[in-house]
C-alpha cells in the first residue's frame, strides 16, 4: 500500500514539475560522473615552451603520428603532454630531430640545392649557415637564452686600397634577472672574431634585448678609458678592504669588522726622453795615418818642357870598366817627408726614454669599524655580554691596518679605526623558510580526488536528496483519501456469496492506521507533518 501511495504521489505532480525534477536528477548524475572522471584525469607536463609557430606545428604533427595526447597553451606557446609520457615524447621527437630552430646551420648546406643555383645564393646560404652556427654556440654560454649573429663580409678585391675588414654584431636575449660579466662578453667577442677571417675583436658589437651595449667600445674612446679607470680603482679599494678584514677577523671574530677604503689614483700619462754627454769619458772610435817621402832622383830638374820630362840617356860603358867589379851605390837620402794622422773620438752619451706608470696611488683614506667584544659570563649557563674594546686595543688595530695598506704620511694617507656595537641582523637566527604545503606534489595528486569527492557529496546532499525526498513523498490527495477511508481503501471490498462487504467502521480504520504506523513509522511521521502544515494554513 505504501508503494502505491508513493506512485500516486509522483503521478499527482504537475507535468512541468515532473520535467524539472527529471532534468535536475539527470544533471546531478552527469555532474557526479564528470567529477569522478576529472579526479581520475592525468596531469599534463610541459614538453617544450617558447616555440615558434613553425616548430610548434612540427612538434604537434610528430605527436599526432605517434599517438601521444597533447595540449597547446596559446599565451606561452608551450606544448604539454601527460606526465607519464613526457620522457617517451621527448625521445620520439629527438629521434626525428625536433624541435629544429627557425634557421638552419650546416643542415642548409647538406640539403640538395637543386640545379642551377647562382653564386650569390650559395654565398648567402653559406654566410647564413655560419651565423646560425655561431648563434648556436653562443647560446651555450650560461645566462644566454637566445642569440642572433649578423656578419658583414666584404667582397674580395684585387686592389689593396679597396680592401675592407669584416664586421659583426651579436644580439643576445638573456634570461630574466641575469647579466653577463665583462669576461663572458669578451669571450663571446673573441669567439666570433676567431671564427671569421679578417675580423678583429674591436669590430664585434654585442648588445642585449634592452639595447644596452655590452662590448667595450674602442680603446681610444674617452668613455672606455674612464670605465677602465673606474673599474681598476674599485678593484684596488676592494683589495685593500678585503686585506684589512682578513687581518682583523681572527682577532675580533667573524663578521665583527667592516672596512672601507677610498683610493685616489693618478692616471696621468707622461713620457720623457733625454740624451746626456760626458766629455770626461772619451774613446777612440777610428784612426787613420798616412806617410809620404820623396827622394832626390824623383825631383824634376832642367828646363821645364818636353825634354825635361824624358828619361836620361844611357852612356856606353868603357871596356876597361867592364872588367872591374861593380861597387854598390849608396841609397838615396829622402829629400822631403810628410806624415798625416786622423783620429775620431766617441764621447760618452746616455739616451733614456721614461714613461711614468699610470694608476699610482696618490692618497689613501681608510675607515674601519670594529664591533664590541663578547665576554663570557661568570656562570656556565650565563650568556656572554658585549663590552667595548680598550683604547690600547684600538691603537694596536690601527697600527695593523696601517701596515696592511702601506701607510705613508708624506703622501697624505689617513686611517681611522673606531669601536661601535653592531646591530644584530633581523634574520640572523631565523630558520630557513619551509616549502609551502600546497607545493607538495602529493597534494596535487590527491587534492584533485579529494575535491571531487567533496563536490560529489555536496551534490548528493544539496540536489539528489531533495529530489528523492520529493519523489518519495505521497501527495496530499492520497493522504486525504487515506484519512477519509476512501480511495483505494474504499474500493477494497470483500464479497461473500456474491454480496458486497460493508464499509469498515471506526475501530477498523484505527486498527488499519496503527498497522500502517507500525509497518512504516517514517511515512507516518511524514503524514503527521502534512497534517500540521495543513491545519496551520
Amino acid at each position: 500500500m505504501a508503494e502505491a501511495i508513493a506512485q500516486r504521489g509522483l503521478l499527482d505532480l504537475p507535468g512541468l514539475r515532473q520535467l524539472i525534477l527529471l532534468v535536475g536528477l539527470s544533471g546531478a548524475i552527469a555532474a557526479g560522473l564528470w567529477l569522478v572522471f576529472w579526479s581520475q584525469g592525468q596531469n599534463y607536463a610541459t614538453l617544450y615552451s617558447q616555440l615558434s609557430e613553425r616548430e610548434t606545428a612540427q612538434v604537434v604533427d610528430a605527436l599526432q603520428s605517434a599517438g601521444i595526447p597533447h595540449k597547446l597553451d596559446g599565451p606561452s606557446g608551450s606544448v604539454t603532454v601527460p606526465e607519464p609520457q613526457l620522457r617517451e615524447a621527448r625521445m620520439r621527437l629527438a629521434s626525428q630531430g625536433l624541435p629544429q630552430s627557425d634557421a638552419l646551420g650546416v643542415e642548409m648546406i647538406q640539403k640538395d640545392n637543386g640545379f642551377g643555383t647562382s653564386q650569390f645564393m650559395e654565398t648567402a646560404r653559406y654566410q647564413l649557415a655560419i651565423e646560425t652556427e655561431l648563434a648556436r654556440t653562443i647560446v651555450k654560454v650560461q645566462g644566454v637564452q637566445s642569440a642572433r649573429v649578423h656578419l658583414a663580409l666584404p667582397r674580395a678585391s684585387a686592389f689593396v686600397r679597396d680592401q675592407r675588414h669584416a664586421t659583426a654584431s651579436v644580439m643576445l636575449q638573456l634570461y630574466a634577472g641575469r647579466r653577463l660579466e665583462s669576461g663572458h662578453v669578451a669571450g663571446i667577442v673573441h669567439l666570433v672574431a676567431s671564427s671569421v677571417p679578417d675580423l678583429d675583436a674591436g669590430d664585434v658589437t654585442v648588445v642585449d634585448q634592452n639595447g644596452s651595449l655590452l662590448s667595450s667600445p674602442d680603446g681610444n674612446d674617452p668613455l672606455a678609458v674612464s670605465a677602465k679607470q673606474l673599474e681598476y680603482t674599485r678593484s684596488v679599494e676592494d683589495g685593500y678592504a678585503h686585506r684589512i678584514e682578513e687581518l682583523l677577523t681572527p682577532l675580533v671574530g667573524d663578521g665583527r669588522v667592516r672596512a672601507g677604503v677610498t683610493a685616489d689614483l693618478d692616471f696621468t700619462v707622461s713620457e720623457q726622453s733625454s740624451e746626456n754627454y760626458d766629455p770626461q769619458k772619451q774613446v777612440v772610435r777610428s784612426e787613420q795615418t798616412a806617410n809620404d817621402q820623396r827622394m832626390a832622383g824623383d825631383l824634376a830638374m832642367g828646363i821645364p818642357g818636353a825634354l825635361s820630362n824624358q828619361p836620361p840617356a844611357t852612356s856606353p860603358v868603357p871596356p876597361a870598366a867592364k872588367q872591374q867589379p861593380a861597387t854598390p851605390a849608396a841609397p838615396p837620402q829622402p829629400v822631403a817627408t810628410t806624415n798625416r794622422a786622423t783620429r775620431n773620438f766617441e764621447i760618452d752619451r746616455i739616451v733614456s726614454h721614461t714613461r711614468q706608470a699610470t694608476g699610482t696611488i696618490k692618497r689613501l683614506s681608510v675607515a674601519v669599524i670594529v664591533d664590541n667584544k663578547m665576554v663570557p659570563g661568570g656562570d656556565a649557563d650565563a650568556k656572554p655580554t658585549s663590552e667595548p674594546w680598550t683604547k690600547e686595543d684600538i691603537v694596536r688595530y690601527e697600527g695593523l691596518v696601517k701596515e696592511a695598506v702601506g701607510f705613508d704620511e708624506k703622501r697624505g694617507d689617513r686611517v681611522q679605526v673606531i669601536n661601535a656595537s653592531f646591530s644584530p641582523p633581523a634574520a640572523a637566527g631565523a630558520p630557513a623558510p619551509l616549502e609551502p604545503w600546497y607545493a607538495n606534489p602529493l597534494f596535487k595528486q590527491f587534492g584533485r580526488q579529494g575535491i571531487a569527492a567533496l563536490l560529489v557529496l555536496a551534490l548528493a546532499a544539496v540536489v539528489l536528496r531533495p529530489i528523492m525526498k520529493t519523489l518519495l513523498q505521497p501527495s496530499r490527495a492520497a493522504m486525504a483519501a487515506l484519512t477519509r477511508g476512501g480511495g483505494d481503501l474504499a474500493g477494497d471490498r470483500v464479497t461473500l456469496s456474491g454480496g458486497a462487504a460493508p464499509l469498515p467502521n471506526y475501530e477498523q480504520q484505527v486498527a488499519a492506521a496503527r498497522s500502517l504506523v507500525t509497518q512504516d513509522p517514517r511515512r507516518a511521521a511524514q503524514v503527521m507533518k502534512e497534517w500540521v502544515s495543513t491545519d496551520g494554513r
